[in-house]
């Protein structure tokens, strides 16, 4: 009875996130769309890019941009406006770091009886270094649900702010299966100029400290193989590591390539790679693991429970003790001279995606909370 009231139920939802494609949330909020129309709730997303299910509301620049604050405030005031008018069940709103303009939006739509759920993808903020505890917990209180992505940013949340039984919903994040192209290893090589005969190594994503890219980088000094760093740095700077990226690039073992990373040029760098190395010293969640192991591109990352939690029973990953640069070195070793070891993370990885972290069945765990 109560599954034929759900599916009978029509609901309408818009996914408001003014990051977009600049981190990848673009395809987020059209897999969550596109399969939660196909459940018949009507969702549509605003951001920065424009596509099927998303209409461009938000500027795609950063915040090095003179034009950038009145830009985001302006485009928040024509997203409430939009949402005034048309006045869907629930917005949904992704929450990495609490804010200021976060919460006079929320509050917004709270005025206008607009239900929020919060996909909390950081417990407590990896990009500020202020105390934001304050504003996060009223951001809680303004959610009438709140979805994280594993049981360890559950507990987490639920400890520090004291949340009520049945508010935190745990749902994984989704595949990113259809984004691999059908380009080859050395094809991909070829295209970004570099050697078709020598191991390479990824570091890909948002450059901070949490993210430990120094100890891949003391760790690469005993690994005879090239290592690519792509992503845009965030409060830190390329001086920060000179002390080793002088040496790897006099030695033609560092590819830097330091900015937004387009779409194209992603399915390059994890086509070309051999082995992904996430070795991050504190982590929620990580939607780059699950854009490697979607790519069939083995990964080694640092011993954190929400990393180990990630795999569950599956040996998909391979793990090296957290800020231990030896121990990473001596796993890359072993891992790059073992192709049977690379190849069963490949198939134990794409496993574990297409068994866990489905669109569809992550989509129907979403429609549930909506027609509760």
């Amino acid at each position: 009875m109560s599954q034929k009231l759900e599916s009978s139920q029509k609901h309408t939802v818009c996914i408001i996130d003014p990051v977009g494609r600049k981190a990848g949330l673009d395809h987020y909020n059209d897999s969550l769309a596109a399969n939660l129309n196909k459940l018949g709730t009507k969702t549509i997303v605003y951001s920065n890019y424009q596509s099927e299910y998303s209409v461009k509301k938000f500027p795609f620049n950063f915040s090095n941009s003179p034009l950038f604050l009145p830009g985001i405030l302006y485009s928040f005031y024509r997203a409430f406006k939009k949402v005034k008018v048309d006045r869907p069940d629930f917005v949904i709103l992704h929450l990495f770091k609490p804010s200021d303009l976060l919460i006079w939006f929320s509050r917004k739509l709270n005025s206008i009886n607009v239900r929020l759920i919060f996909i909390v993808h950081d417990v407590e903020s990896l990009i500020s270094e202020r105390d934001d505890e304050s504003q996060m917990r009223e951001l809680m209180t303004m959610a009438e649900h709140i979805v994280v992505h594993n049981q360890y940013s559950g507990d987490e949340l639920t400890r520090k702010y004291e949340m009520t039984a049945g508010k935190v919903d745990i749902i994984p994040h989704g595949d990113y299966l259809d984004l691999p192209s059908d380009i080859s290893k050395n094809e991909a090589r070829n295209k970004l100029e570099l050697k078709t005969d020598a191991p390479i190594i990824l570091f890909f994503g948002m450059i901070k400290p949490t993210k430990g890219l120094d100890v891949l980088l003391k760790a690469m000094q005993d690994v005879d193989a090239e290592l690519i760093v792509a992503g845009r740095m965030r409060m830190n700077s390329v001086s920060d590591y000179s002390t080793w990226t002088d040496k790897l690039t006099a030695e033609g073992k560092l590819v830097a390539d330091i900015r937004y990373i387009s779409n194209e040029r992603r399915d390059l760098y994890f086509k070309a790679a051999d082995v992904i190395v996430l070795p991050y010293r504190k982590i929620y969640q990580s939607g780059v693991l699950i854009m490697a192991l979607s790519y069939q591109l083995p990964v080694l990352a640092s011993d954190l429970i929400p990393n180990k939690d990630f795999v569950k029973d599956f040996n998909a990953i391979e793990f090296f003790k957290c800020g231990d640069h030896s121990e990473l070195s001596e796993k890359l070793n072993q891992l790059l001279s073992d192709p049977a070891r690379l190849q069963f993370l490949k198939e134990n990885g794409l496993a574990l995606i297409k068994k866990n972290h489905d669109w569809e069945l992550i989509s129907k765990l979403f429609n549930k909370i909506i027609c509760r």
